[in-house]
């Protein structure tokens, strides 16, 4: 179920990231959800992982220590999309 609130989905450049992402996160019992990529972002197909805005600080360290960085990072907020800065 995506966050009541404002969400951040973050694309990886390959679909062995996310999966190694989606593995890593699980294992750590990190909030987060596993969907489509969005095709307001891209039309291509591929998964993406959605986490609530405020748990960015949670997990974003996360990836970075395992090597594991989005290529690209998009704020939603209701049907809304925007680029958003991974260095917040």
């Amino acid at each position: 179920m995506p966050p009541d609130g404002p969400e951040i989905i973050l694309i990886f450049p390959s679909n062995t990231d996310i999966l190694n992402a989606e593995d890593l996160l699980e294992e750590k019992g990190l909030p987060f959800i596993l969907v489509p990529v969005p095709k307001e972002v891209n039309p291509n197909c591929g998964l993406a992982i959605s986490l609530a805005e405020n748990d960015h600080d949670l997990i974003l360290p996360v990836l970075e220590a395992a090597g594991l960085r989005p290529s690209a990072a998009y704020r939603r907020q209701g049907d809304d999309f925007s680029a958003w800065h991974l260095e917040h």
